[in-house]
């Protein structure tokens, strides 16, 4: 798939009323609103409208952008912590399927799957930018309205998108909307527990989150996702080491810690002793639950 060039026209459609696109001079058309799209940078723009908290959201997001490769993912610590959420989160993937990365950031999630046919979806065309430079295609477009043929996907994942959203449940619809009969879902996403409440209400206050953040309990977070997909399994993540690991453009406490190769080890492995014991394995900062869309006409 080129992005640039509008050769994903066999997936791609209008974000309005889902119907065909025509190119004329670079740009698309919708067939049948005539609602117009334009390459920016390369990258097709799909984006409609931005309410005022949408438009925070894209600016907070377009700040934090060049963070996130230079400071969270360039330390080896948290950058190997990441891969390790990769890995769960694509387990089973086969490498011949098409991929949606739902909310894709700077495409960290887009370069792990093992496919060529992956398509990045993000607000923020800086991340898309930035996606877009490590070799990833994209689109820029609200999770929301997605311009995408219904049933197209082979799987959707979603890694740290919905806690953004004003209005989450859409984003899941649309999901499921563009994600084939049977196919899979993976949606990794905060976790509000005893561990992580204060922590975020305190980091929430900063400039690097907008106000439609939230730290999602999981049994909302199960409802948004029951109410599209079976949900077959969750996983529960993150404990010790998601503050001490994962976010060193926020706060590096790992800097200050002797032994840094024992320390993460120990780090990793008591969080993987605490995933496993029952009902305390839910105070974790985060979660990932595994999903499949009906393969019933009505799911």
């Amino acid at each position: 798939m080129t992005s640039e060039m509008w050769q994903d026209l066999d997936i791609l459609a209008c974000p309005s009323c889902h119907a065909d696109l025509s190119v004329v001079d670079q740009a698309a058309f919708c067939v049948k609103c005539t609602a117009r799209f334009e390459l920016v940078d390369g990258i097709p723009d799909f984006l409609l409208s931005a309410s005022s908290r949408l438009a925070n959201e894209i600016k907070v997001q377009d700040e934090v952008a060049e963070n996130y490769e230079s400071l969270r993912y360039a330390k080896w610590y948290s950058r190997k912590y990441h891969e390790m959420w990769n890995t769960w989160m694509l387990e089973g993937l086969a490498e011949s399927q098409i991929v949606l990365d739902l909310g894709c950031g700077t495409g960290w999630v887009s370069r792990a799957v093992n496919s060529d046919c992956v398509l990045g979806v993000d607000v923020s065309m800086h991340m898309l930018r930035e996606a877009r430079r490590q070799g990833c295609h994209v689109v820029r477009a609200d999770a929301a309205k997605l311009p995408l043929r219904s049933d197209v996907f082979d799987a959707v994942i979603s890694r740290s998108l919905l806690h953004h959203l004003e209005h989450p449940q859409f984003a899941v619809a649309e999901a499921a909307r563009v994600l084939k009969p049977g196919g899979k879902a993976v949606f990794l996403d905060t976790n509000r527990s005893l561990l992580s409440t204060l922590p975020r209400f305190l980091a929430y206050r900063q400039n690097n989150f907008s106000e439609t953040h939230q730290n999602l309990r999981f049994s909302r977070l199960h409802n948004l996702l029951s109410a599209e997909f079976q949900i077959e399994r969750v996983r529960f993540f993150g404990y010790l080491a998601y503050p001490i690991l994962g976010f060193p453009d926020l706060i590096d406490i790992f800097q200050y810690l002797p032994a840094k190769r024992f320390s993460f080890t120990l780090l990793t492995s008591v969080d993987a002793t605490i995933s496993r014991i029952p009902l305390i394995n839910r105070q974790s900062w985060g979660t990932i639950v595994f999903c499949r869309k009906s393969t019933d006409e009505k799911g």
